[in-house]
Parts: structure tokens; sequence; C-alpha cells
């Protein structure tokens, strides 16, 4: 390998996947590392049509970050051109199953042999990247035999923490704000939010799921839905609402098997306690009653959890202002912009 004569310039190889994109590196580290004389810029590899000229001379000499995905086109030009890319990373939030979807994991044909394209397309990527970088231990983990270079960068935060002043209302606000990809976690919250609801009349549930509300959820007393909005709406709803507690289910199943502790990062930003299932991430980060609550998957344990935090809202509070000191800790944006200047330094170009 060689250095790089010249400063590093790092391009965004963005194939629709803005949101990770911004969270692990324009939020935290674009502008630091511009005011200190790195080039920086995102290309959006849909909206243009592909030239394999245009993209090479475009491309030559600069470190390249993949974000979960990219076209096959793309992947073409990158391994018949790779000895003159600089380090290229690729990050990763999702590990496709090479084996196609079977029925009952609820997969229609299509989306099983997309899944299956996907999973392909991974694995060349993988054989591109001077780095993987993950998200999560768990990703960390089951990458450690398919790759040489896994590093892991947890979430920052990417907003402020509010003041707590809310929690000093009569009324309290329970939240949902996970993505569809969770929508049968959510789902099985259903008889213990009704059940909540019923018996509590200073609360109200509040589920960003709009038209995809599924309905047995429907009839919860006290509901609020609204549409899910896109990555920078959802940052900009965040930074003004304030809800009391956050629920985070993460029922057992491959998809949700990878995922990072961002859910913990939004509820705090919200100013709320989270109520986190019992396994990873949240196992490793979240210490029971005292910045959270970690419950099994029995109805019985969400519906002590939200008794409890509705029930003793002194402790509720104190359990806020820990899950903030706990944020600040673990989601300080200045050290993912140190991964990303260490980085920026070792660029190389391959032999």
């Amino acid at each position: 390998m060689t250095a790089f004569p010249t400063t590093p310039r790092w391009i965004v190889l963005s194939d629709e996947a803005q949101a990770l994109e911004d969270i692990y590196f324009f939020l935290p580290a674009m502008a630091a590392l511009r005011k200190e004389g790195t080039r920086v810029e995102r290309f959006e590899t849909r909206r243009w049509k592909f030239s394999p000229k245009l993209a090479q001379a475009r491309l030559t000499g600069a470190c390249l970050l993949i974000a979960r995905s990219l076209g096959r086109e793309w992947i073409e030009m990158l391994e018949t051109h790779r000895e003159q890319l600089g380090r290229i990373c690729y990050l990763v939030d999702h590990l496709y199953s090479p084996e196609p979807l079977a029925a009952e994991q609820g997969a229609s044909p299509p989306e099983a042999g997309a899944e299956s394209e996907a999973a392909q397309l991974q694995q060349r990527l993988f054989a591109l990247a001077d780095e993987v970088v993950v998200v999560s231990e768990q990703l960390e983990a089951a990458l450690a035999s398919l790759h040489p270079n896994v590093s892991l960068l947890t979430p920052p935060l990417t907003g402020k923490l509010p003041d707590l002043h809310h929690l000093e209302q009569s009324d309290w606000c329970i939240g949902f704000h996970g993505t569809l990809a969770h929508r049968e976690d959510i789902l099985t919250l259903a008889p213990v939010l009704r059940d909540i609801q019923t018996r509590h009349s200073d609360s109200e549930v509040e589920l960003m799921m709009g038209r995809h509300l599924p309905l047995a959820l429907s009839d919860i007393p006290r509901l609020k839905t609204m549409e899910a909005v896109s990555w920078e709406a959802f940052q900009d709803y965040c930074s003004r609402r304030r809800i009391a507690i956050g629920l985070a289910p993460l029922m057992e199943n491959s998809d949700n098997r990878a995922t990072s502790w961002l859910r913990f990062l939004d509820i705090t930003r919200m100013g709320g306690v989270g109520i986190y299932s019992r396994r990873s991430p949240y196992v490793d980060l979240i210490e029971d009653g005292v910045d959270g609550l970690l419950v099994g998957d029995a109805p019985a344990e969400w519906t002590a959890a939200l008794e409890r935090l509705l029930g003793d809202r002194d402790t509720t509070r104190a359990m806020a202002h820990n899950a903030q000191h706990k944020a600040h800790e673990v989601g300080d944006p200045l050290r993912v912009l140190d991964f990303w200047r260490a980085r920026s330094t070792m660029a190389t170009y391959p032999m």
C-alpha cells in the first residue's frame, strides 16, 4: 500500500441510505474534516444515469464510503478500477441473508429474491472494502469471519438533549417512533397499551405509524398516530417533541439481532425514559432501574414496567436525568469525528 500524495478526499457513494450516512459520518464529522482541509462530498448514485467513464474520472484517487448497499453497475466499476481508488470503507447496519427468505418468515417471492440478490452484492462489497464499519457488537461478531478488518462504530447523538420540564406536567406521553421494520415488535404490545390506557387517564400513546397502523392497535384509548416522516423531518420532530416514556420492543428475529442502540438516543433526545427488551444491544447499555428499564417478552413484564414509570414519577424523572448523562457519555460526536479523522490520515492506494 502506498500513501496518498495529497490531502485526502472522501466521496460517499449514496444509495438511498441518507440517514445512515448522516448519523455515522456527515453530522458528526463532515464540518470538522472540511475545516481541516479534507474534501468531503456525497454522490447520490441513483439520481444520475450511470456513466463508467465519468464515474471513474470522478472517483480516481478518492477515499470512498459506501453505506449499506450500492448498485450492481457501480460495484462492477469499482471492481474493474480498484487500483485507482483510495481507501474504501463499507458501513453496515444490516447483514443480508444469502438464503432466500422462507414463506413462513412473511416474505413474498419478490422480497425473497431481492434479499438474496442484496446478499450477493454485499459479499462483493466486503471483497472491495479495506475496512468494514459496523454499528453494533452483534454485527461485529457476525462479520468477524467474513472480513479481516471489522471496526465497531456506535451511534452518536445527532442533536441537543432537552430540559426535562415536561416531566413536571400531569399528562404524560408514551411514545413509539420505530421504523416500519419494527411493526411486529410494537404489535405484540397492543394488549399491554390497551390495558394501561384503560386504567390511566393521564397518559396518551403516540405511534408514528399513520396509515400502516395495525387494526389491533387502533382501539387504544387516547391514541395519537402520525405518518412516518423523512429522516430530516424526524430530526426536527425529535428536537421539538417531548415524551415521558419511550418503548423499544425488540422481539427475537433475524432482522432485529443486529440493531444499534440508536433508539436509546432517540428516546433520550425527546426527554423520555425507555423501556427496552432485555436483549442486545440494550442489555449491554441500560442499567436496569437507573437509566431505563429492561424487560422480557412477556406482556406482564411490559405492563409492570409501564405501571412503575407512571406510578412513581419522581423515580422516573431521576431515570430521565441519568439517561441523559449516559447519552452524553456513549453518544459523544467527537468520538465519531476522531474515528473518521484517523481514517483520513490512513488513506491509501491498494497495490
